[in-house]
């Protein structure tokens, strides 16, 4: 063998050493070194639970909705269509001259003489038999006290003559309530030419008015005027609320309203507890035969949607919430490892939002994998439940690993 084989021979045996030393390492290496985690296909995903529809005893006349004290609606009834409210009204009529004269509770405001003018408003409502509140010209109240007769005994001179005061006339005020009550988001309501609802052209809608009592309730001076059961007027004594319910079913306000055009109207609101927390449900009924009816079928209505806060289950042991494909061919079932529970009204939707970490090979069965919680809100703090695998993952073949080594490196 000449010399140049033998040099080739030589070259050839170590690039096939090298090679298979190359190789030794490839597979010790890829044998040994664990598979890359693998990434779930759902992670930080917020899921929208939404229980059962309740089924509330709606009266069979007008239209209706109930609704909490942030402004949220629950369920409505009828066709929504703006309505004569009635003295409901003077509920506009009371935020918009706070509005512009904030009262602090304990503070009487500004004194308030009544002049010709309001006194002949007076006497144009007796003639016409709307509610009233006895006044003479000269005569001095306070905002508060003016509040007071225009809320509780539901005086329609007394709301005009507080809109005048604070406006400088009736036209001013319905110009500044329609603009304000846009800006409360109320866009089917109306004011027309009065400010105590007396006259049909102010109209509004039973979802537009659980705006409205919430932004009432809301308003502490407002809230604490509204339940009270009767009050004392200066030159005329004791006037009792028309809202004779008031008290009963957790009732703590708001207005009632009545007249030939609007028939029977209601806006409630009733404290309820739920969780240990307290909630206020704002209830609006319109178009009822008359005030006594809308006052009778309120009751049920409240009692109703007070049941419907329960403790449910949003999320059940065991119930599957994501899964990790094993490259391999196999998979691995995510559950939750126990129930979600947390209180919430029939037919609202919950939110939970779901936290899954990157799975390890191998991981054991019933490994905790990550967690689901309950969005908190004005019932419920927030409540997590650990989610967990349901089989410990499986092992690829070492041919497997050897071809796939982007899953490794």
């Amino acid at each position: 063998m000449n010399r140049y084989k033998r040099k080739h021979t030589k070259r050839h045996v170590i690039s096939m050493a090298v090679l298979i030393v190359l190789i030794g390492l490839y597979v010790a290496t890829d044998l040994s070194l664990p598979i890359k985690a693998l990434s779930p296909y759902q992670t930080n995903s917020t899921l929208d639970i939404t229980t059962p529809s309740s089924n509330l005893p709606w009266p069979h006349y007008g239209e209706g909705a109930i609704g909490l004290s942030n402004g949220s609606v629950i369920q409505t009834h009828g066709a929504l269509t703006p309505r004569p409210i009635a003295s409901v009204a003077k509920l506009i009529t009371a935020i918009a001259v706070l509005q512009k004269y904030p009262l602090k509770l304990n503070q009487q405001g500004p004194m308030i003489t009544i002049d010709a003018e309001d006194y002949s408003i007076y006497t144009k409502y007796i003639a016409e038999q709307g509610s009233v509140v006895p006044v003479y010209t000269g005569e001095a109240l306070s905002e508060y006290q003016m509040l007071e007769a225009m809320l509780v005994p539901s005086g329609n001179n007394i709301a005009d003559a507080l809109a005048r005061w604070a406006f400088g006339s009736l036209s001013a005020y319905e110009t500044y309530a329609n603009n304000y009550v846009k800006q409360l988001g109320m866009e089917s309501t109306h004011i027309g030419s009065d400010a105590s609802g007396f006259s049909p052209d102010t109209t509004s809608t039973a979802k537009d008015l659980i705006l409205l009592g919430s932004r009432v309730m809301s308003n502490p001076v407002l809230a604490q005027i509204v339940g009270m059961k009767s009050v004392t007027v200066p030159n005329v004594g004791v006037m009792n609320n028309y809202d004779n319910i008031l008290g009963q079913n957790g009732l703590v306000g708001i207005k009632t309203g009545n007249s030939n055009q609007a028939g029977g109207v209601f806006l409630g609101a009733a404290d309820t507890t739920v969780n240990g927390k307290q909630v206020t449900i704002i209830t609006a009924l319109m178009g009822a035969p008359d005030l006594n009816q809308v006052l009778i079928d309120t009751g049920p209505l409240v009692i109703a949607t007070e049941n419907d806060f329960a403790q449910t289950i949003l999320v059940n042991k065991g119930e599957v919430l994501g899964e990790f494909k094993e490259p391999w061919g196999g998979i691995v079932q995510v559950v939750a490892n126990n129930n979600l529970v947390v209180y919430v009204l029939q037919g609202q939707t919950a939110k939970a939002t779901l936290n899954l970490a990157s799975l390890k090979i191998p991981t054991a069965i019933h490994s905790v994998i990550g967690a689901i919680t309950s969005d908190s809100n004005k019932f419920n703090a927030p409540q997590t439940v650990s989610v967990i695998t349901v089989e410990s993952t499986s092992k690829p073949t070492w041919l497997w690993r050897l071809t796939h080594p982007e899953s490794i490196f």
